[in-house]
């Protein structure tokens, strides 16, 4: 089991509708991965995943649009550690 740290690995993208597809593909393999979506396009998550998010933004050769944040705290953490059994 991965360790918390306390962070909060944010995703942003904002992807071309060109490539709406490879956006879509994005969004249900963060969903897969255990991401809450916080907003349509930002996706947080409690745990390291840098390696996952990079390999799926190389595959779907999404690098130019998406942001990979870690967060110390976010304003409605108490609503994300609920979602993720961590209070």
């Amino acid at each position: 089991m991965k360790k918390l740290d306390g962070k909060w690995r944010i995703v942003m993208f904002d992807i071309p509708e060109k490539y709406r597809g490879a956006r879509n593909a994005l969004r249900n393999i963060l969903r897969q991965l255990g991401f809450f979506e916080y907003q349509k396009s930002v996706f947080a998550h409690p745990f390291e995943c840098q390696n996952e998010v990079d390999f799926v933004i190389e595959f779907f050769k999404l690098r130019p649009w998406v942001r990979l944040a870690v967060a110390d705290n976010i304003d409605n953490e108490l609503h994300l550690k609920t979602h993720f059994n961590l209070s």
